[in-house]
């Protein structure tokens, strides 16, 4: 069975300070891609980071930035 699992991802980005966020998890091995929000709240665009190092898992595990993703709002969103 999987389990939600809670751990903390550090989060690496070239010319920007480490960040560690708290995220939950719905398998028992860590996420291969993160998606975070970008920008200020209510925004469609994501920063996308994939999993670099997962040595601390489950507790941590460590993310590098891909690149910040778009979509346009759907009739839903509006």
């Amino acid at each position: 069975m999987t389990r939600t699992t809670t751990f903390r991802a550090r989060l690496l980005r070239a010319g920007a300070e480490p960040q560690t966020v708290t995220v939950r998890a719905a398998s028992d091995s860590p996420p291969r891609t993160l998606r975070r929000p970008a920008g200020g709240g209510g925004t469609l665009t994501f920063d996308v980071y994939a999993l670099l190092d997962a040595d601390g898992w489950p507790a941590s595990a460590t993310y590098t930035f891909v690149d910040t993703l778009s979509r346009a709002p759907s009739t839903s969103d509006e």
